[in-house]
């Protein structure tokens, strides 16, 4: 028998979770992320990164994770290739708000600095 097909109705619902609210103040674009950033999530931030680099001056693209519960591998590769998008625009490229696990998870895979403008 294969996989009950209610089973894996429920696990989409409850676990493809992502909202990501743009706003944009002058030349900045502020992506603000809620939820959680993983395999299934990942390729929306990714289509929202892109177009907010597309779309914002030079001031840049800000990406605020303080609404997100959740990152894994996939979802901190999203993150770099955004950043080296922008990079490869000539567009200002900032991650903020993360805060608890999420920081933490930034720190040890030593992508905090690049990603938040604080190296060093």
């Amino acid at each position: 028998m294969g996989p009950d097909p209610g089973r894996y109705r429920a696990w989409t619902e409850v676990y493809v979770d992502l909202s990501i609210a743009t706003s944009r103040q002058d030349e900045v674009v502020m992506l603000s992320v809620t939820g959680d950033v993983d395999l299934a999530t990942g390729q929306q931030l990714e289509r929202e990164i892109a177009e907010a680099v597309d779309t914002a001056g030079p001031a840049g693209v800000v990406v605020d994770l303080g609404g997100v519960g959740f990152l894994d591998s996939s979802g901190i590769s999203v993150l770099v290739k955004g950043r080296r998008l922008a990079d490869g625009r000539g567009v200002a490229y900032r991650v903020t708000g993360a805060s608890g696990t999420i920081r933490q998870v930034l720190d040890i895979t030593g992508v905090w600095g690049h990603l938040s403008g604080q190296a060093g």
